[in-house]
């Protein structure tokens, strides 16, 4: 496999990871509405923010917090990009700007979510996502 096709690989398995966590998220949030309150639900996504991730199989020392998790994956996505942008040559088109666009989105509402999980900001943020899928699709065509 060559360095492109392996960035491109890296890029699409840290998206899915990417819509993953924001899917948790949702899940979480519409889970609790129907079981609790406004109060009770907000404490308990405050403690699912303290989870620390990979739960299992990795010493607790070395778990990194739920929040940065996803600024880690992020991170991956913005190298990959930048890679694949190198080696296939940067994409035009307003597909190409609304993605960078979303991708300054998600990053300032990461910047929220890392402090603190809002169920405004957790239904933003998975909404982004999903238009960040879709218009990443589009940019590739």
């Amino acid at each position: 496999m060559d360095v492109y096709r392996l960035s491109v690989f890296v890029h699409i398995f840290f998206s899915v990871l990417f819509t993953g966590l924001a899917l948790y998220w949702m899940i979480m949030l519409v889970s609790l509405r129907r079981r609790f309150d406004a109060g009770e639900t907000g404490r308990l996504l405050g403690l699912a923010h303290t989870a620390r991730w990979p739960h299992v199989a990795v010493p607790q020392k070395w778990r990194l917090p739920l929040p940065w998790m996803t600024t880690l994956v992020m991170v991956v996505l913005w190298l990959s990009g930048i890679v694949n942008s190198k080696l296939r040559g940067m994409p035009e088109g307003v597909f190409w700007w609304t993605k960078l666009g979303l991708f300054l989105g998600l990053i300032a509402l990461q910047v929220a979510l890392t402090r603190r999980p809002h169920p405004a900001a957790i239904r933003i943020n998975f909404a982004l996502a999903i238009a960040m899928l879709l218009v990443s699709g589009w940019v590739i065509r």
